[in-house]
């Protein structure tokens, strides 16, 4: 097993390992996993090694991948005032908590049923702020888009799958236009 330096990187570790082996409903075990992050968001100690991290737009840090349950936790760490184009991650469940900053959630609602290729229609479903501490749930297809409100902000994700080896889709909100060959972000391993 890796070693980690912050010890409630190591705790929220081994608590992602025993709620991913009860094999709950996937609701119910998505809020659990959303609820241990909400624990490591409000981690002092941790907040504090992310300040080392640097701020790449296109990149996502790989803080761990758990080769029994698959599941991946990155760090994105954003450059001020940063914005994300709309995006869904494709079949895959990701929770996602701000550890530091100040965010804004975009979600979208697809209006259309996807039968015309590299097209789609959208509605701003809901937008909110998403402060230190705030933890999101986004399940497989939802379009959302993530805004750095501030001069940076890192997050934390715990995804169902490690991304890069599946499209997902990117949405263009004015020309309706779609991109499916998307395979997500660089990812570089970082040690905690």
């Amino acid at each position: 097993m890796t070693e980690y330096t912050v010890p409630a990187f190591k705790t929220f570790i081994d608590d992602l390992r025993t709620q991913f082996a009860k094999d709950l409903p996937e609701t119910e075990h998505w809020e659990g996993v959303r609820g241990i992050l909400k624990t490591l968001c409000a981690d002092e100690q941790m907040r504090e090694k992310s300040k080392d991290w640097p701020a790449k737009r296109g990149v996502e840090l790989q803080l761990h991948h758990d080769s029994d349950h698959g599941f991946f936790v990155g760090g994105l760490i954003r450059q001020p005032n940063h914005r994300a184009n709309v995006h869904d991650h494709a079949h895959t469940w990701t929770i996602y908590g701000v550890l530091d900053g100040e965010e804004r959630t975009h979600v979208y609602k697809r209006l259309d049923d996807g039968s015309e290729d590299g097209k789609a229609t959208l509605e701003l479903l809901a937008q909110g702020d998403a402060p230190t501490g705030h933890v999101d749930i986004v399940p497989p297809w939802v379009p959302h888009s993530e805004w750095g409100m501030g001069e940076r902000s890192v997050a934390i994700t715990v995804r169902s799958q490690r991304p890069g080896g599946y499209a997902q889709n990117r949405f263009n909100l004015k020309t309706g236009e779609t991109d499916n060959n998307h395979r997500g972000l660089e990812l570089i391993p970082t040690p905690v």
